[in-house]
């Protein structure tokens, strides 16, 4: 009896590695090599992934997220005059921002004001049509500073475009935080899920946005549903992705929508990355600078409203 057991063990644990080994898993679609860096106003220095342009297919290949600005670490010297963005219009879509390290200042023309800490998060929904403007803390600003941060701008579907703009302060302390049992691997969890850890953010579409560190030599296997637009930036170390793909600082991996698991190896550097996945709204988009629709009439009118004042006076965010 002693041997069947033996025997019958044997083959529940060859059958649990036999079906390890058969995972098929998701592979590389693109690796997209960093740009130069440009100026968004006079605060953000940043590195543009998703995408360059009005018209660039990444628009839709990476639904529902549209646009990916990283402002690597850089250092600005103290000065009594504000650094940011001037007052902009935005319609049709959702701007959320990622402060690892600074004190960045929010206003809009929907009554909306916060002020953004290291960790935190500020989520604006565009919704019909706001003014906002963006710029370095006052006080924060006259000192000499490091700035590193992203920011990412979410599509919303056609039901809620012309929702009423609203304003998410998520602070660092309200993160999903997780930690696997060995500590080789953490996550900070912004909205959505990372093994079943939840984030604070609320989307209108489902979402996973998380941050792992991985430390030097550690590895962690990331599940996303298959159908989901998924990808990360590399924001520092390197590793490999299912142990043969190089990746490395700089770095922007799509991912194939083949399977759901992936395998991520840090190198002796360790590794960061800024993880994305979305489940896709599947509706055109046209895109024409700050404004995000559905068909090309309907970004003439945003323009048209945006003339006439009604998303607000650019005077009352001054």
């Amino acid at each position: 009896m002693n041997n069947m057991n033996t025997i019958h063990n044997m083959e529940n644990v060859n059958a649990v590695v036999n079906e390890t080994a058969m995972v098929q898993k998701r592979s590389i679609e693109q690796i997209i090599e960093p740009e130069d860096t440009h100026w968004v106003g006079s605060g953000f220095r940043v590195r543009q992934y998703l995408p360059n342009g009005d018209t660039n297919p990444l628009l839709t290949r990476m639904s529902p997220f549209l646009l990916l600005d990283y402002n690597e670490p850089y250092y600005f010297e103290g000065s009594p005059f504000e650094k940011g963005v001037a007052p902009h219009p935005h319609k049709g879509f959702e701007t959320v921002t990622f402060s690892f390290s600074g004190s960045l200042e929010h206003k809009d023309t929907a009554g909306n004001h916060g002020v953004m800490h290291s960790g935190d998060v500020q989520w604006m929904t565009a919704g019909k049509g706001v003014l906002h403007r963006e710029y370095h803390e006052k006080e924060w600003s006259k000192k000499g500073r490091m700035l590193h941060a992203i920011q990412l701008w979410v599509n919303l579907p056609a039901a809620n475009k012309n929702d009423d703009p609203h304003y998410q302060h998520i602070p660092a302390k309200s993160m999903g935080q997780y930690t696997s049992l060995d500590e080789t691997v953490k996550a900070i969890v912004y909205t959505g899920t990372f093994r079943n850890v939840a984030g604070p953010g609320k989307s209108y579409t489902p979402m996973n946005i998380y941050k792992l560190t991985i430390e030097p030599g550690s590895y962690v296997s990331i599940r996303e549903q298959a159908n989901w637009n998924t990808g990360f930036l590399v924001i520092n170390g390197s590793g490999t992705i299912n142990g043969e793909n190089t990746i490395t600082k700089g770095q922007f991996a799509i991912m194939n929508n083949d399977h759901e698991q992936f395998d991520i190896d840090a190198s002796e550097d360790g590794l960061e990355i800024f993880v994305l996945s979305g489940e896709p709204i599947h509706e055109p988009i046209v895109k024409k600078g700050p404004f995000v629709m559905n068909n090309a009439t309907d970004v003439l009118l945003a323009f048209g409203e945006f003339q006439n004042g009604k998303f607000g006076r650019e005077e009352d965010l001054m």
